[in-house]
């Protein structure tokens, strides 16, 4: 069976920092790392459709729209767009599809599996609302591109709400309640009148729905992000290579070294190489053993920077 390690490439070798003449060196290195999904949903394998709420909207002076049937079917769109991507599938592999469940009603096991079966899908991602609350507008802004021309800048919240369901359970997989903030730059030759702004920023929110339904799906899935770390190496050839196997991502053999060294004389040298281990086993994915084996290298020398390591560990091990 293949092992896959939650780490993509090391991304930056960094030169070498000589603590002391007889002490470790420290080894930079950049990694991208396995970040767990805010809100995971396992669609191995598994047949997908994305379903718009559809009723009749509303508008008002506190809020610029909720539920417009275009913004919501571009809001679909781009969830659909970014599954397919996501999953490796063809285009127009995961389908768009309207429901009207009426205003105040509740998902049941009965309408669920109905929506499964109308769409032939095992998944359904349901787009349940998308607000635009009331604007704020800035005007007579001079445009930083070119005089002729006067910046009004609109800024409104935002909210979606997206649920995903199980067709065949009917279980409620995800439910994806997001609020943020929306910011418009509108260009004229005068000044506008804030119903044009509106209407300019309504007509603008369809490129942002579909934007925003791609942002939705990143949330489902795992993500990378580059993180820096380093190891100890001493100026001997069994550290070197050690060092070498890292690069390689060979760290059984690289460890297989470090353990030896865990039994040296020198405390510092010892607690090195235990801390070496405890990288290894977290960029292995096996969390609680590299906690086990920073412990061994804080008692046999007590490190500050170790200890730090420590507790990101933990926290790591935590939202778990």
């Amino acid at each position: 069976m293949k092992t896959i390690y939650p780490i993509k490439g090391l991304i930056l070798l960094v030169s070498v920092i000589i603590l002391s003449s007889c002490g470790p060196a420290i080894q930079l290195f950049n990694i991208d790392e396995r970040v767990a999904p805010i809100h995971p949903v396992n669609f191995d394998n598994r047949s997908i459709s994305v379903y718009v709420t559809m009723d009749s909207g509303e508008e008002g002076e506190n809020m610029l729209f909720k539920n417009d049937s275009a913004q919501m079917s571009n809001l679909a769109t781009g969830i659909a767009s970014s599954l397919e991507k996501n999953l490796l599938l063809d285009e127009g592999a995961v389908y768009v599809f309207n429901h009207y469940p009426g205003g105040g009603f509740k998902y049941n096991m009965e309408y669920i599996h109905s929506l499964s079966a109308a769409s032939n899908s095992d998944i359904l991602v349901l787009v349940d609302t998308l607000m635009v609350g009331k604007t704020q507008i800035m005007n007579d802004l001079k445009s930083p591109i070119t005089q002729s021309y006067r910046s009004n800048y609109v800024f409104a919240p935002i909210r979606t709400v997206i649920n995903v369901f199980d067709g065949i359970t009917a279980e409620r997989l995800s439910r994806i309640d997001q609020k943020d903030t929306v910011y418009w730059e509108i260009l004229s030759r005068s000044d506008a009148r804030d119903n044009a702004i509106k209407y300019k920023a309504v007509e603008s929110m369809l490129n942002v729905a579909t934007t925003l339904g791609e942002d939705i799906v990143t949330m489902m899935f795992p993500q990378w992000q580059t993180v820096g770390k380093y190891l100890y190496i001493y100026p001997v050839s069994s550290w070197q290579k050690a060092y070498e196997y890292s690069l390689e991502f060979k760290w059984r053999e690289a460890m297989d070294i470090w353990l030896e060294e865990t039994s040296h004389h020198d405390a510092i040298r010892a607690a090195s190489a235990a801390y070496n281990i405890a990288v290894a086993c977290e960029l292995t994915d096996r969390l609680e053993l590299a906690i086990e084996w920073v412990d061994v290298s804080i008692k046999k020398f007590r490190s500050q920077s170790v200890l730090r390591y420590k507790q990101s560990l933990i926290k790591k091990l935590e939202k778990r």
